[in-house]
């Protein structure tokens, strides 16, 4: 008997247009002006989060998440 607390097995399926798309919009980001100050007082610096964006878009393998997720 299955109840609302068991921990159930959950699959990502994620397929290939959505990750193609994923990445199109990652490259298509309207990146908003340089920080006014030169800390994190702001937040994340911008250069910061255009390399993370540039990774995600250009050679992070979603496929291998996956496959990871589902393996381990």
């Amino acid at each position: 008997m299955s109840s609302e607390t068991e921990i159930r097995p959950f699959r990502v399926d994620m397929p290939d247009e959505a990750i193609a798309d994923l990445r199109r919009r990652i490259a298509a980001t309207r990146w908003p002006s340089r920080e006014l100050v030169g800390d994190r007082s702001q937040g994340v610096q911008l250069a910061t989060i255009q390399e993370l964006a540039r990774y995600w878009a250009a050679e992070y393998d979603w496929r291998a998440w996956t496959t990871l997720r589902h393996t381990g």
